[in-house]
């Protein structure tokens, strides 16, 4: 196994290379679609950590670094995720923390993201490596995150928590969740294997420390969708110079029957693969429950729609007090705190 790993460690690093062309948060945009990757259809289903390594090794190319590059040292919280955990986009004026590696660099992710906030309410040192759009490219991108963490030397002896909320973007993650929502088991092993995989990886180097799966937060409340809340505000932001009258908030609300049960069932599945696996589990959605877009106090929103009064960097992704919030709930919940 120890081989398998080294083998394919490079070519994990060298897939993030080649993908970091069309990943990453980019100049101004949330989720930039992903490099072409092999269809899923045409991808045998690995059922084992081993047989989704070698699938890593067949889809990546090849790569040796005779001079890699170092941070500056382990961290002791480390934490991947897509777009809302990077949540790097341009709306306001928070900065943002360049990627740590030439072919992570559009992967730059937002000063005050739940991990930042996580890791300052915790006192604990943070390596972040989030990223918009992760998981648009399965099963090679996640694994290419993370041994471009331990490649930079940010996972090692030292690292005390790995954390992921991730598969709002894998193709696999949702077919699980799809067998889920019809049925009463995930489609197939592969995100768990997936899983599976992190965790082993992260024990090789970093003995003694601790694999945490987080769910997301609420979008739809119940069955109710709220794409659009329009304030004053709204209009003068998008319409600079521009003066409206006041008038109260005005929602745009639809309901979708079953939305409430795909949230969960994307709960479910991300739990059950921190379940089969023994990893840590930090429920978002269930804390974050009454706080989605169709929340009738705009500064108790911790998603938005498409429109809203309350600011974030993208739409339809947590909002600034929402990053505050999860960073908060991780702290209290993995470091009681």
């Amino acid at each position: 196994m120890k081989k398998l790993f080294r083998s394919v460690s490079a070519a994990a690093v060298a897939a993030a290379a080649a993908l970091s062309l069309g990943l990453g948060s980019g100049p101004a945009v949330a989720d930039p679609a992903p490099a072409p990757v092999p269809a899923p259809a045409d991808i045998p289903v690995p059922t084992t950590p081993e047989q989704l390594l070698e699938q890593i090794s067949r889809y990546a190319p090849p790569v040796s670094f005779t001079n890699p590059l170092q941070g500056s040292g382990p961290k002791q919280l480390v934490t991947f995720g897509d777009s809302f955990t990077a949540i790097a986009g341009k709306n306001g004026s928070r900065g943002e923390e360049p990627g740590q590696l030439p072919w992570t660099f559009n992967c730059s992710t937002d000063m005050d993201n739940w991990p930042k906030v996580a890791a300052r309410q915790a006192n604990v040192s943070l390596g972040d490596w989030s990223c918009n759009g992760m998981g648009g490219a399965p099963l090679v991108q996640l694994v290419a995150y993370l041994e471009s963490a331990i490649f930079y030397g940010d996972i090692g002896p030292g690292t005390k928590d790995v954390a992921l909320m991730y598969g709002g973007m894998d193709t696999f993650q949702w077919i699980d969740t799809a067998g889920l929502v019809f049925g009463s088991q995930p489609t197939t092993p592969v995100f768990d294997a997936m899983m599976a995989y992190v965790k082993q990886r992260v024990e090789t180097v970093a003995p003694g420390a601790k694999v945490t799966l987080l769910s997301y937060p609420e979008l739809a409340n119940g069955d109710d969708i709220c794409f659009a809340n329009v304030s004053p505000a709204v209009i003068e932001r998008y319409l600079p110079g521009v003066t409206v009258p006041d008038f109260p908030e005005i929602t745009a609300k639809v309901t979708v029957p079953g939305a409430k049960h795909i949230q969960e069932s994307l709960r479910d599945n991300i739990k059950h693969a921190a379940d089969v696996n023994g990893l840590g589990f930090v429920d978002m959605y269930q804390a974050t429950i009454g706080h989605g877009p169709c929340n009738p106090v705009p500064a108790e929103r911790y998603t938005v729609g498409v429109v809203d009064t309350q600011v974030s960097t993208m739409p339809n992704h947590p909002t600034f007090t929402g990053s505050e919030a999860m960073g908060k709930i991780f702290a209290q919940q993995v470091y009681n705190r």
